[in-house]
């Protein structure tokens, strides 16, 4: 008379249900580290950033999240700078055409002056680009995302070359993913 063990059993039903369990388990295990993880990327340590000479205002959110698969809590502070943005007729804008698209800097600049900025002729810029950039000098980072309006697909940076076209506080470059 052979004995057979658990295993080799013609009786699956009892493998198969710890299995399935331990499956699951691991699955919700990790669904929370997942949830928790995401909740706290959402609540990125705080930077304050002033720019000399304006004004800034600073407020404080306190945010208190726990998980079910642990005993502790988490706490962040955010802290947001309100910058004031400067009205257009005190913005110097320049609008460059990457592209190749004759007339698409000039009619971006139209577009600007009849919104009130204060605009230089437009012109041409070398390489081609993709995206399209608006880049600002220090100071003016509102007013370069307040023109995201216009150019959507554009990255906004500070400006590589302080030489780039003298007189302008924000330098937009139409890039080949430009539609306007």
């Amino acid at each position: 008379m052979s004995r057979q063990g658990r295993h080799a059993s013609g009786e699956a039903g009892p493998f198969y249900r710890d299995l399935i369990m331990m499956i699951g388990g691991i699955i919700l295990v990790g669904a929370a580290v997942f949830f928790l993880l995401i909740l706290l990327a959402g609540n990125p340590a705080a930077t304050t950033t002033t720019t000399e000479g304006d004004p800034t205002t600073t407020t404080a959110q306190v945010t208190t999240t726990s998980s079910t698969t642990s005993s502790s809590s988490t706490s962040s502070t955010t802290s947001t700078t309100v910058v004031p943005v400067r009205p257009p007729e005190e913005v110097h804008v320049v609008v460059l055409n990457s592209i190749g698209i004759s007339g698409a800097a000039g009619r971006l600049t139209s577009d600007l002056v009849a919104e009130g900025y204060q605009t230089l002729p437009p012109d041409d810029y070398e390489p081609e680009l993709d995206p399209s950039r608006i880049w600002y000098r220090e100071g003016f980072s509102a007013e370069a995302n307040e023109l995201l309006a216009h150019v959507p697909d554009a990255l906004v940076g500070p400006l590589p070359d302080e030489d780039l076209k003298p007189g302008a506080d924000v330098v937009i470059v139409l890039g080949t993913g430009y539609e306007g």
